[in-house]
């Protein structure tokens, strides 16, 4: 089994800068953070039907 934690993370401005049209003419930037609260994630693999 495999658990992962991962901490929230909050994006001030910048959230159209991941499409490749937008940063190629305008530039891009982020402001983001992270809070003391997080995310668990477990994964495992399931015996066979």
């Amino acid at each position: 089994m495999i658990i992962s934690r991962t901490p929230f993370r909050i994006s001030f401005f910048g959230g159209g800068t991941d499409y490749p049209a937008w940063f190629h003419e305008n530039g891009g930037a982020v402001l983001s953070t992270t809070i003391d609260k997080y995310c668990y994630i477990s994964c495992r693999k399931l015996p066979p039907f």
